[in-house]
């Protein structure tokens, strides 16, 4: 064929074969002279240009990397969110934005300079595509498998929650937009990449990057909440209703005003994703010192066993409630049968406990997947409450009762270590107070433990006399 149909046909082939990176013939609706056909054997047939651009080795190999690094931080600290399903949410967002957000922005840099790199930024201006097709096209990889990685290490999290959390399900909507919040940190660094001509920016973005997340989690400002990667510490809490949803349309409309006013024909269309974000960062800087969580008081309703006293756990702690009255088993027994003793043992972060109960806080520092790792501890702690209720005013020096409310404390319960030939001598009033109870005839014992929890509970221990 001669004429002008040859050389356009010729440039067609050549241009689509350089975007989607095909070695074999175009397809028909590009090339006019042509009708469909097979490619040629021992020939590739023809990928799309989004097909192509994620299946070249660099997208896999980030989101790999991704997921690798991810699953290796969350394992490494297993065991402080395998029991509660906020727990996972929460160290997903911090592994998430302060480990997968630098490697993403700073591999969607790298990725941004590639045409630069190839000396090709000119000929791929005079293809038909529109700049803002080509930038999404090229940055999809590091957008995209970034974020196929997290979204894989969420569901291998959740179903290792599913086993040992006892209350609630998964934040479908903080892992929404913990990924929204990945592929804008792809977006941003794709676009440095374009505009900072320099090998440098890679490594500069993700330390940048992390610096940005992270700062704000040390603070307490009205601009903390922007930042997605504060964590939360309380497993009885539950976020706002609208938090997942702004936090996506602040990072989301960040990101895309970025690219809009970068690649848009229009550039003025840039405002309107920038104002969507505008208004989500004005509701989330208004959250305060509290941020988006709020009191759940189903998560914090008591669980009970039918011991005396009973053993309760919060409900998003219910699993734990057998390794708790197993570890609190001597204690009960020593309590049982004395007059003015703790009706009840209760997690000391539940609203529904009384003044009557003995409270013992952080459950999930003495446990792990559900089994007590440190039951005499668990069981001191418990003794000391009952023994000296933290509701009374301490005395800014060490009193006589003090060494008598040890002995008790220690006659419950005893606190391991406490034998220790190395540590200095106990006070000789509480050594005597010990042996005292150690020996002394049960009924006059009990008579005694009596009187003394009733001055506790009424935060008179002054007037104790030691047994």
């Amino acid at each position: 064929m001669t004429g002008r149909g040859q050389p356009q046909t010729s440039a067609v082939r050549g241009s689509a074969a350089l975007e989607a990176g095909a070695d074999g013939p175009i397809r028909a609706a590009e090339d006019p002279d042509h009708t469909a056909r097979e490619a040629p054997r021992g020939q590739r047939p023809f990928r799309g240009p989004l097909r192509a651009e994620l299946t070249r080795w660099f997208g896999p190999v980030v989101g790999a990397t991704v997921l690798l690094v991810l699953l290796f931080a969350m394992a490494n600290k297993a065991d402080r969110w395998l029991d509660a399903w906020i727990s996972t949410a929460d160290h997903l967002r911090t592994a998430g934005m302060l480990v997968g957000g630098p490697l993403t922005a700073a591999a969607a840099c790298w990725q941004g300079g590639r045409e630069r790199r190839r000396g090709t930024r000119d000929l791929l201006a005079t293809m038909p595509r529109t700049p803002l097709r080509r930038a999404l096209l090229a940055a999809a990889p590091t957008i995209l498998w970034p974020v196929a990685g997290y979204l894989l290490t969420a569901a291998v999290c959740l179903v290792a929650t599913w086993r040992y959390a006892s209350y609630g399900g998964p934040w479908v909507s903080l892992i929404a937009a913990d990924a929204t919040a990945l592929s804008a940190l792809g977006v941003l660094g794709f676009l440095a990449g374009r505009v900072v001509p320099w090998r440098l920016a890679p490594p500069l973005v993700a330390v940048g990057t992390y610096l940005a997340l992270g700062l704000p989690t040390y603070s307490q400002s009205a601009t903390t909440w922007l930042s997605p990667a504060p964590q939360h510490s309380y497993d009885w809490d539950r976020p706002l209703w609208w938090y997942g949803s702004a936090s996506m349309v602040w990072t989301a409309g960040l990101a895309g005003a970025a690219l809009l006013a970068y690649a848009a024909r229009r550039r003025v269309t840039a405002l309107v994703p920038l104002a969507a974000a505008a208004t989500a960062a004005a509701l989330l800087t208004q959250l305060g010192f509290e941020g988006p969580w709020r009191p759940d008081p189903r998560a914090a309703a008591l669980v009970c066993d039918d011991g005396t006293p009973q053993v309760c756990a919060s409900r998003v702690h219910a699993r734990m409630l057998p390794g708790a009255s197993a570890a609190l088993a001597g204690l009960s027994a020593k309590l049982r049968g004395v007059a003015n003793a703790p009706a009840r043992v209760v997690e000391s972060e539940s609203s529904a406990s009384r003044g009557t109960d003995a409270r013992v806080s952080g459950w999930d520092t003495f446990f792990r997947r559900n089994q007590a790792t440190q039951p005499e501890y668990f069981a001191h702690n418990a003794a000391a409450d009952a023994a000296t209720p933290t509701s009374c005013p301490t005395p800014d020096t060490r009193t006589r009762s003090d060494d008598i409310s040890s002995a008790v404390i220690d006659w419950l319960a005893p606190m391991p270590g406490r034998d220790d030939p190395l540590a200095a001598p106990p006070p000789p009033l509480y050594t005597r107070t010990l042996t005292r109870l150690r020996t002394m005839p049960e009924r006059e014992r009990t008579r005694w433990l009596g009187g003394y929890l009733a001055a506790a509970r009424s935060c008179r221990l002054e007037r104790v006399t030691a047994p």
